[in-house]
């Protein structure tokens, strides 16, 4: 146990991450090499193999206290839980264990006894059925329809995938958006990792053009064997319709072969949750926090 050493993230460790997480069925987006990579500067992500399980560490952004990761992989979760306790305890008197998915809230209360649960809505996952993001049927989703027709009617536009031609491109695009709404300089660092080693980390992405200028630029990738993560969607609001677009588009030309669209959390801002809300996400996926006194 005092032997445990928890390393820092770096890119070389992706088949390690994927093995692990490929013993598992969970579909959060947190589950995934690439989010935990683009986002290591931020949480100081580390981690560890204990017991033949992935451990993963880190430190809530806001708080900086430090978290784990529900243990990954086919292992006893009772003796690793027993020995990252022991380990949390050089750095807290409270072991802080987040996302934990409704299975995992199960495994814990039938391995620990005594803990405190809270729901945490803001990080619940959306997850829509790919067909219904590429269709749009019915009444519920008329008004997305007409938005989309309204872009197609009213600009001439072209669908690219990302390549090295055009990634300084897409990347200068997306950091600009965000420098312009809410000018998080955290995003800012996450997506300069992510569009800096895009093809390493296998994300494809796509850019939507009208008359030669980027109006909007989404990436995702594989999340499961059925299940797709987008990682990134910014887009220019002067061309009425784009996010509509994108999507839509995306989905079709990129994903039509997966069975479920993971369009990641809403971090609480309520824009964003009513957005997501009227796409009809077919499962909201519920996750929590645990507190357990170490």
């Amino acid at each position: 146990m005092s032997d445990t050493h928890f390393k820092p993230i770096s890119l070389s460790d992706k088949p390690i991450f994927d093995d692990y997480f490929n013993k598992t069925d969970f579909n959060n987006a947190e589950k995934n090499f690439s989010n935990l990579f683009m986002w290591r500067k931020i949480y100081e992500y580390e981690y560890a193999i204990i017991n033949d399980c992935l451990c993963i560490k880190g430190k809530l952004r806001d708080s900086k206290k430090p978290f784990c990761h529900f243990p990954y992989g086919g292992c006893d979760i009772k003796d690793s839980l027993s020995l990252i306790k022991e380990i949390f305890k050089k750095e807290s008197d409270v072991l802080i264990i987040k996302p934990l998915l409704p299975e995992m809230k199960k495994c814990l209360e039938k391995s620990l006894d005594n803990f405190t649960l809270i729901e945490d809505r803001n990080s619940f996952d959306y997850i829509y059925n790919s067909n219904k993001l590429i269709t749009l049927p019915g009444s519920k989703l008329r008004n997305k329809r007409r938005w989309l027709k309204k872009f197609r009617e009213n600009y001439d536009y072209v669908y690219e995938e990302i390549n090295p031609t055009n990634l300084i491109e897409a990347k200068e695009f997306t950091i600009n958006i965000i420098k312009n709404s809410n000018n998080d300089l955290n995003e800012i660092i996450a997506m300069e990792e992510m569009f800096d080693n895009l093809f390493e980390l296998d994300i494809k992405g796509c850019i939507i053009r009208v008359d030669g200028k980027i109006a909007g630029v989404s990436t995702g990738e594989e999340l499961t064997k059925d299940t797709v993560v987008i990682h990134c969607e910014r887009a220019d609001t002067n061309f009425e319709g784009i996010y509509n677009c994108i999507n839509q588009e995306f989905c079709e030309k990129q994903w039509s072969s997966y069975k479920f669209i993971n369009r990641e959390e809403d971090l609480g801002i309520e824009g964003l949750r009513q957005a997501k809300l009227t796409y009809r996400p077919d499962l909201l996926l519920s996750k929590y926090i645990a507190k357990i006194e170490v």
